[in-house]
């Protein structure tokens, strides 16, 4: 709604002497339609014009404001409320959707702002477990909102490829890795080497906790590994790059894409200019042996090197702030981390602002719920160091495998249904985390995630499907969608429904602003729930010579609805299909 509303706020502007822009965004709709079909409140006007809102609203109910679509204005108390010319507007709603296409849903609001997302950010030697699809999904639906709505957007995978748990990989690697071959060829050779590797891991923690002497040997480890011991870094670099190559499979089928890869190994030699200023400006204090940040009174110590010298991934983090100041000069530099390392943020952004860096402020941690497990008939966030966890890969396959179930059980003859299978069943699983508020909780229960009831991902996908349907079968019948311009569309729910598209771009923008796709997950299930009402009051196809127009006219919206359920289930990565 936002083209109409500006073009009010335009004319009233010119009207009364006022600048427009501040009006955009005051509109709402009446609470009944009988009061008309936007209302806006003249509280604004009246603290700048120095009269009363009731008085305002009906100067503005006797001006004639030259919009055609616009058929009266009423006042009724502080609000002036619009009604529209049904036949007009809906020929200029259809026209503004067809018209963008594609690029309905986007916008300008965030030109010339840049927008740092570090998302997914997962341990390399490591599998992509299912508690890794928040952050992941999550911050690739955010890195397309804020494309859509204009913002240049840098997405950043922070991989954890450095610290002291890889002291204990390599250890446990010397200690057990020949029991499975694992030193003795590479690791590109074996389908099951991060399997492997995982379980050294698990083994070398379940047995530090007996024999706490082995920490140290960790220590060791990555002691030899930051000081470029040549046996460290070659064990290393390979796991960094096996550990890459088995993500990309994932992230290739989740269709994530990142702008960076940059792992906390790259600050290894940018630490000391910070810790250099750290110390310059007086930050630094000794503590136990150790070097830390006096933070506040109320948040821990911030630390910053270890007794035995070694640095800590918050001394990566803090560099990695301002290697991404430096390059991109961000608005907004987004952390899409669950809410568990929240004390870690207020650290992290409290020795920033202590620093006096001009990127302080534009630090943000977008925090999510965890996903948790099933552990001890309980739930519990999964971790990897005590095996608990359910792998990303398994999941989708699961899924995929259900929804090629049930396709087959309702289409036997569908065309393609391994490709269809895996659009639909990993569309589910990324649904499945984008509908509730990405600050709640998840428990992870499999069976609900690839459910193909209630508000599901292959709901949407399939109301995209019928639509398709419905659009292709008109044309065989001999209409086109094409020629509808909208002039039959004159019914309070037709005119219901086209309100419904038109705030999409808004939807998107707010989606924006606050970091939460789920703004726009709920907004499509609310249009797939607006056109089922619309469907079942209203015959959209009737060959009646005499009804012609109208047929056209209701075939258009329903294009409309669908490019706009397409361009959202883009937004959040699922694929909109045209067959299921």
């Amino acid at each position: 709604m936002r083209t109409f509303q500006r073009r009010i706020a335009a004319a009233i502007g010119a009207a009364l002497g006022v600048d427009p822009a501040p009006l955009e965004s005051q509109f709402s709709t009446p609470p009944d339609r009988k009061l008309g079909d936007l209302a806006f409140p003249c509280f604004l006007l009246s603290k700048e014009l120095k009269r009363a809102p009731v008085q305002i609203a009906g100067e503005l109910a006797a001006l004639d404001l030259g919009l055609e679509w616009v058929s009266e204005v009423t006042a009724a108390g502080p609000y002036a409320n619009f009604r529209f010319h049904r036949e007009q507007f809906a020929r200029q709603a259809l026209a503004e959707i067809r018209s963008s296409g594609d690029e309905f849903g986007c916008s300008e609001a965030g030109a010339g702002r840049t927008i740092v997302i570090d998302y997914s950010s997962p341990n390399i030697a490591k599998h992509l477990a299912v508690h890794h699809l928040r952050s992941t999904m999550l911050g690739q639906a955010m890195a397309n909102i804020f494309r859509a709505a204009g913002y240049t957007v840098v997405g950043v995978n922070h991989l954890g490829d450095w610290g002291t748990g890889f002291g204990k990989l390599l250890c446990a690697l010397e200690r057990y890795g020949s029991e499975d071959g694992l030193t003795e060829s590479p690791l590109s050779e074996r389908d099951d080497a991060i399997t492997v590797l995982n379980g050294l891991y698990t083994r070398f923690n379940n047995e530090a906790k007996d024999h706490p002497e082995l920490d140290d040997e960790a220590r060791a480890w990555f002691q030899r590994l930051e000081a470029g011991d040549e046996l460290a870094r070659a064990r290393w670099k390979e796991i960094r790059q096996f550990s890459l190559a088995r993500f990309q499979q994932v992230y290739d089928r989740l269709g994530v894409k990142f702008d960076e890869v940059i792992g906390e190994s790259f600050f290894e030699d940018r630490m000391p200019v910070v810790i250099a200023e750290l110390e310059e400006k007086g930050l630094l204090e000794e503590s136990e042996d150790a070097q830390v940040v006096m933070v506040g009174e109320d948040i821990p110590p911030f630390l910053v090197r270890k007794k035995d010298g070694t640095t800590l991934y918050g001394t990566r983090d803090l560099a990695a702030v301002k290697q991404r100041w430096d390059t991109w000069h961000f608005d907004r530099c987004l952390y899409v981390v669950d809410a568990g390392q929240g004390l870690h943020f207020r650290q992290l952004f409290t020795v920033a602002q202590m620093l006096g860096w001009e990127c302080a402020d534009r630090l943000e941690h977008s925090a999510f719920g965890v996903m948790r497990m099933q552990v001890d008939g309980g739930w519990a966030k999964g971790r990897t160091r005590e095996g608990h966890v359910v792998l990303l890969e398994d999941v989708l396959d699961h899924a995929v495998e259900k929804a090629r179930a049930v396709l087959l059980e309702k289409n036997p003859d569908i065309e393609d249904p391994d490709a269809i299978a895996e659009a639909v069943g990993v569309g589910a699983v990324i649904f499945s985390d984008m509908k509730a508020r990405r600050i709640k909780d998840v428990n992870f229960d499999l069976e609900k995630i690839v459910s193909f009831e209630g508000e599901t991902g292959a709901y949407l996908q399939n109301t995209h499907v019928r639509f398709c349907g419905l659009l292709r079968k008109s044309e065989r019948q001999g209409f086109d969608p094409a020629a509808g311009a909208g002039a039959a569309l004159t019914t309070d729910e037709d005119l219901t429904l086209l309100q419904e598209l038109l705030r999409f771009p808004e939807v998107v923008e707010r989606a924006a602003e606050e970091a939460e796709p789920s703004i726009v997950s709920q907004y499509l299930l609310g249009v797939a729930s607006a056109f089922n009402t619309y469907y079942a009051q209203h015959r959209v196809v009737d060959e009646a010579p005499e009804h012609a127009a109208r047929t056209a006219d209701r075939l258009a919206l329903v294009d409309r609805v669908r490019v706009t359920l397409r361009n959202g289930l883009r937004l959040l990565g699922i694929t909109p299909l045209e067959r299921m």
